[in-house]
């Protein structure tokens, strides 16, 4: 197996988190809700665990960092990080919902990594012994409690919205 797609795999995996962290970070500093803002911190402290094991990984693979596509993810991420902002200041609620909601797929991909990675392990000596399934497990925890906050966001974002009414 060449290892270049491996390695470009996990960068875009690196480069997804820098994005969503300071997302997370953002998110909790606004949120109303004690709760939700310690879920945030939590969730966002665990996926610095997982950048440090993903750099591990791609240290064993004797690959690098791509630096400059982590840059690139910043620069997107300060347009969405501004967009809702301006919805915020309109509808705090829907704001935090789609915050919410972002990180829920990203968290769904972070998964799909994980259990990539479990499944190459037993065959490639490089990635023996790294705590995969643990991550993925974390992981489906870390996504059940962002999922609860964002359903929670969106009863409050559409509160007294029924079907076939009108605002």
């Amino acid at each position: 197996m060449s290892l270049e797609p491996l390695a470009a795999y996990l960068n875009d995996h690196l480069t997804a988190s820098v994005p969503a962290i300071r997302m997370m970070d953002a998110l909790a500093e606004r949120a109303e809700h004690p709760e939700v803002g310690a879920i945030l911190r939590r969730v966002a402290g665990e996926v610095r665990e997982d950048q440090q094991l993903l750099r591990d990984v791609l240290d064993r693979l004797r690959a690098g960092e791509r630096r400059l596509a982590q840059a690139a993810a910043v620069v997107g991420e300060k347009v969405h990080k501004g967009r809702l902002a301006l919805a915020a200041r309109n509808h705090p609620a829907l704001a935090m919902l789609e915050g919410l909601e972002s990180i829920a797929l990203g968290l769904q991909g972070k998964l799909g990594l994980f259990r990539v990675l479990e499944e190459l392990a037993p065959h490639d000596p490089r990635l023996a012994g790294l705590p995969f399934t643990a991550r993925a497990a974390r992981t489906e925890a870390q996504h059940s409690a962002i999922e609860e906050q964002r359903r929670a966001a969106a009863r409050e974002a559409f509160e007294g919205v029924a079907p076939g009414a009108r605002p």
